[in-house]
């Protein structure tokens, strides 16, 4: 088992679940989208708060320039055993200054607590390729394309074996006999109706002219147990 079999399991991020983003002074990158963090997490170790967690954060309000205010959250997350711990950090704007004035974010402390969590996962290799910058590269990029496609097709249903004329021909015939036992209209036709013969009928892939026979079978015997009846 190598020491970076944990890593490379993880570290292996699904294109689909990335965007680009842009940021002042022409800082170009691409970001993973955190709720696909906590899925491959969530593949590797089992549910949150069983098979890895976050444990609770801790926020600090920093003053910021001219009135902005900054908020940054410490967490830890353990994966596999409570005390297999690690640490990230994360901030965001609480108190922004634009043009018209000071705007609050009411979202700031839950930015910073994401930030953190996704900052933490890094160090055991959560979405490594993006932030070793592998996703520069457009060939790697595509190939993932390819890989994760493959993984998502939904399997090939199995074709049930046909079945042979000699096993249909049977069934026809001990349905006939079943029919003809019948003293009781109304049990027939429960009978005929019931989600057993309807499967039965599928399985032995009775095509439409079988089942049109043994159906008047049914109607030609409850008629007669009727006028029997009367």
């Amino acid at each position: 088992m190598s020491k970076t079999d944990l890593w490379d399991r993880l570290g292996r991020t699904d294109p689909k679940h990335t965007k680009p983003f842009n940021r002042s002074g022409g800082f170009k990158g691409t970001s993973i989208k955190p709720i696909y963090s906590y899925r491959k997490m969530t593949e590797e170790f089992g549910p949150c708060g069983t098979g890895w967690g976050i444990n609770e954060p801790t926020f600090q309000v920093v003053p910021g320039h001219e009135g902005e205010q900054l908020v940054y959250c410490t967490v830890s997350i353990w994966h596999g055993v409570k005390d297999a711990i690690v640490f990230g950090v994360g901030g965001d704007k609480a108190v922004i200054k634009q043009s018209s004035g000071l705007r609050g974010d009411d979202e700031a402390f839950k930015k910073a607590f994401t930030d953190a969590v996704t900052n933490a996962l890094k160090m055991i290799g959560v979405g490594a390729d993006v932030h070793m910058g592998m996703f520069d590269d457009d060939k790697y990029v595509n190939a993932l394309k390819d890989e994760f496609s493959e993984t998502e097709k939904p399997p090939v249903a199995e074709k049930p074996p046909v079945v042979d004329l000699m096993t249909k021909n049977a069934f026809m015939v001990d349905c006939r006999e079943t029919i003809a036992k019948y003293t009781d209209a109304d049990a027939l036709a429960a009978w005929w109706q019931s989600e057993d013969q309807k499967v039965a009928r599928r399985n032995h892939q009775l095509d439409q002219s079988q089942v049109d026979g043994l159906k008047a079978a049914v109607i030609e015997r409850r008629a007669a147990l009727s006028k029997k009846a009367a």
